[in-house]
């Protein structure tokens, strides 16, 4: 589970809407990253993280629901900082967490810090 510092940082309810958080030093990988890019797109640019996990959203717990959004995916980069990916639609997040298969549709929101420890 998260440091309460860290989910501060990642998805404190003001920063929900923001899509870029923090200022990216030049030069580095993650600041070529734009939101709107396929979880494929930044991991070419990116590489392996140092850290992953997976969170379901509140929309998770709506029995008829079976839009996207039903979990985030989470990469922290040591010295750069995080990725949010919005979840694809269908499954659960056990079953997720577990699949090869599962692929993070879209990233939703860039968080640069560049003293980030690259664990959650």
């Amino acid at each position: 589970m998260y440091e309460p510092s860290r989910r501060a940082l990642v998805a404190a309810e003001e920063d929900e809407e923001r899509t870029v958080v923090g200022q990216p030093v030049g030069g580095t990988a993650i600041a070529r990253l734009r939101p709107g890019m396929t979880y494929t797109e930044a991991l070419g640019i990116m590489g392996k993280p140092n850290a992953e996990t997976v969170n379901n959203t509140g929309k998770a717990w709506i029995p008829t629901y079976n839009g996207t959004d039903r979990w985030r995916h989470y990469l922290a980069y040591k010295g750069q900082g995080v990725l949010v990916f919005a979840g694809a639609a269908g499954g659960e997040i056990a079953e997720i967490s577990r699949a090869k298969s599962y692929t993070p549709d879209v990233l939703i929101q860039i968080v640069h810090n560049p003293k980030d420890t690259g664990q959650f």
